[in-house]
């Protein structure tokens, strides 16, 4: 019997890396977390763990999440600060741009506006 190991698709909603339950249960979890109470340090999580239905899971990040985000945090409008990796199920969905290289991103902010 082989071993199925659930990965966590990594990808960015309004400007916060977040993934999907790879279970189906329909919940969404932040990837980052606050290191509190030793102050407002960011901490990326290791592993995909649901609360609603305890699943756990690999997450994977895109090799470029960095970049990504540099260039999404220049939108103005939150809402605005989306990308999804390749054939990803919501974006599919939904009709949403998904796999957008940085250079493609680069070009929808300088297309609605926003300094490169």
């Amino acid at each position: 019997m082989e071993l199925m190991i659930k990965v966590a698709r990594a990808y960015a909603y309004c400007g916060e890396w977040v993934a999907d339950c790879p279970a189906g249960c329909n919940n969404v979890e932040f990837l980052f977390m606050s290191a509190r109470p030793r102050g407002p340090k960011i901490v990326q999580k290791p592993m995909f763990s649901c609360s609603y239905c305890g699943e756990e899971a690999e997450i994977k990040w895109p090799e470029d999440m960095f970049a990504i985000m540099e260039v999404l945090m220049r939108r103005p409008i939150p809402s605005n600060r989306n990308w999804y990796p390749k054939d990803h199920e919501t974006a599919i969905r939904f009709k949403i741009p998904h796999g957008q290289s940085i250079q493609d991103l680069r070009e929808e902010n300088e297309a609605h506006g926003v300094s490169p």
